[in-house]
């Protein structure tokens, strides 16, 4: 048990509990993470325009989903930054799939068959645009950037990000009343049930016998008790026909049942298992200004409140989110991967942010991705009820954002000027080119230049950004970037984000790998090994006396 920053933790990030407690942490923030997980397939299978093959293909995208979020996961918390993170599909990739839409909307003359030929291009297109990723780690430009990014330019991307979904977020909620029932369960357990503690019974081998220990199940599972609440009242609605028989809420739908009794029990997930990738500029452009909004998003992310990373562990941290998201374009996700604020947020319940725990949930979440029985029968839930946790993912994103403002004097009215009219701007100058285009007399031009300037994230963002930069008149502390340093220098003394002793005494070794971005500074490395060594002297000697 340790303390951080005044703050009780029961286990640190370099903590291992006992095997049943990983096994329960590990489960838990799976759970929490799964109704997010199922979003972007649910969106992507029906962009496809796949006819009667769409419960099929979102049944494949949700076993990809799976094993790629464990997978990077996995990387991320071994390779990369090493805190208790887990990475998923990012929602910041919406706006690019929203390109994709407009180039290939679904008609009456659409022809089903050419789902394979889209997927292809969504795929190579993504996997070119994440490149970049891995590439500003290695070159260390992410560490010396990150400098200069703050909450003034995440808090309008975020923002506006929200604003996007909203087309996306009325279109599934207007399917049926279920999701509003949905949202309202949701509210109800995060807002007003949130310090509820109900008894769940147990029982004790060594003592043999029953006990009762309580817990805030409304606030650490939410989602997970929101969609089966709403899904039971589906079924409900179904077996008393109350529901109409094509009803959208109905879970007894045709396809869905033939799907689910079709798929094989077990179907291992491999990189281009949709065909080679293919590639469109102009989708290129649109995946690449999203992969920018998610780096300048996670640069600012104040992540597992373990203080600030050093900026190799920035570097690291890109270099494996690149390789993630590259995977992910691979298996055909659709997305690149980002960390979830949710399964950071839940940290604050329970006060476990140990490392082994979130690499159990990555192996949790491989296991249920190759057993496909298990991705069918999440895509029986129905398509209505999505709409509901979309709803609610965007309002914790949106939450997120402006918490982090608190750093921000907002006394100036420099920096309320800054996020107010990047916002506006955000949402107006896409709008202005959606109804108008972009005319150049060159077709190409017309459609990079269009696809960049639609998108919100991208345009408030760098309005954000640029003014931040150049207009004068507030301090790096009122900007909110003051302390980074300090707090990267606790952030090295408590040993968050080192590598193992054997690794460190490796690196030790060869002296000239620590002058690459991505590896921490010979002083730093050995700075660490001395204040461990140091650990060690005084456990022995409590251990005498």
């Amino acid at each position: 048990m340790v303390t951080d920053t005044g703050n009780f933790l029961h286990f640190h990030v370099n903590d291992i509990p006992h095997l049943s407690a990983i096994l329960l942490f590990g489960l838990q923030q799976m759970l929490v993470c799964f109704s997010a997980l199922l979003v972007t397939p649910y969106l992507l299978s029906n962009m496809l325009c796949a006819g009667a093959e769409t419960i099929a293909i979102r049944v494949q995208l949700i076993a990809a989903t799976f094993v790629t979020t464990g997978i990077a996961t996995i990387l991320q918390t071994t390779f990369g930054l090493r805190l208790a993170i887990l990475h998923g599909p990012s929602f910041a990739f919406l706006p690019a799939l929203h390109t994709f839409e407009e180039m290939y909307p679904c008609t009456q003359d659409t022809d089903t068959s050419l789902w394979k030929e889209k997927m292809q291009l969504i795929s190579g297109s993504l996997f070119l645009a994440v490149l970049i990723m891995p590439i500003m780690g290695v070159t260390g430009l992410v560490g010396k950037i990150s400098k200069h990014i703050g909450p003034i330019t995440i808090v309008p991307m975020l923002v506006l990000l929200c604003i996007g979904t909203v087309p996306d977020i009325e279109e599934k909620i207007s399917l049926h009343w279920i999701s509003i029932i949905e949202i309202l369960l949701l509210i109800i357990f995060v807002v007003l049930l949130e310090d509820v503690e109900v008894p769940i019974p147990g029982y004790s081998f060594s003592k043999k016998q029953f006990f009762t220990t309580k817990m805030r199940i409304f606030s650490q599972f939410p989602y997970l008790l929101g969609i089966c609440l709403a899904w039971f009242l589906c079924w409900l609605l179904t077996v008393t026909n109350i529901e109409p028989a094509s009803g959208p809420a109905r879970t007894d739908r045709n396809e869905s049942t033939f799907v689910f009794h079709s798929t094989p029990w077990i179907q291992v997930q491999y990189p281009m298992q949709f065909g080679f990738p293919q590639f469109s500029f102009p989708l290129v452009i649109a995946f690449t200004a999203s992969t920018v909004a998610v780096m300048i998003e996670r640069i600012c992310a104040q992540i597992s409140q373990q203080g600030s990373p050093p900026s190799s562990s920035i570097n690291r941290a890109f270099v494996v989110e690149g390789v993630g998201s590259m995977l992910a374009a691979l298996m055909g996700c659709g997305t690149g991967v980002t960390t979830y604020s949710e399964n950071i947020a839940i940290m604050q319940v329970t006060k476990v942010t140990s490392r082994i725990t979130m690499q159990c949930a990555g192996l949790l979440l491989i296991l249920i991705g190759v057993f496909s029985k298990a991705a069918a029968f999440l895509a029986m839930i129905p398509e209505a009820i999505i709409g509901g946790v979309l709803a609610a993912g965007m309002s914790m994103i949106c939450g997120v954002a402006f918490a982090n403002l608190q750093t921000v004097d907002l006394r100036l009215s420099r920096n309320l000027t800054i996020v107010g009219l990047s916002i506006v701007l955000g949402c107006t100058i896409p709008v202005h080119f959606e109804k108008h285009g972009f005319h150049t007399g060159h077709k190409t031009m017309d459609d990079v230049l269009g696809t960049l300037l639609k998108m919100r994230m991208l345009v408030g963002g760098l309005i954000a950004f640029c003014l931040d930069v150049m207009a004068r008149g507030a301090t790096r502390k009122q900007r909110g970037l003051e302390g980074r340093m300090e707090r990267e220098d606790v952030a090295v003394e408590r040993d968050r984000f080192a590598f193992s002793s054997w690794a460190n005494q490796t690196i030790l070794k060869i002296p000239s790998i620590t002058r690459l971005p991505v590896v921490p500074s010979e002083k730093k490395i050995r700075r660490v090994e001395e204040m461990r060594a140091k650990r060690v002297k005084e456990n022995v000697l409590e251990d005498k006396f």
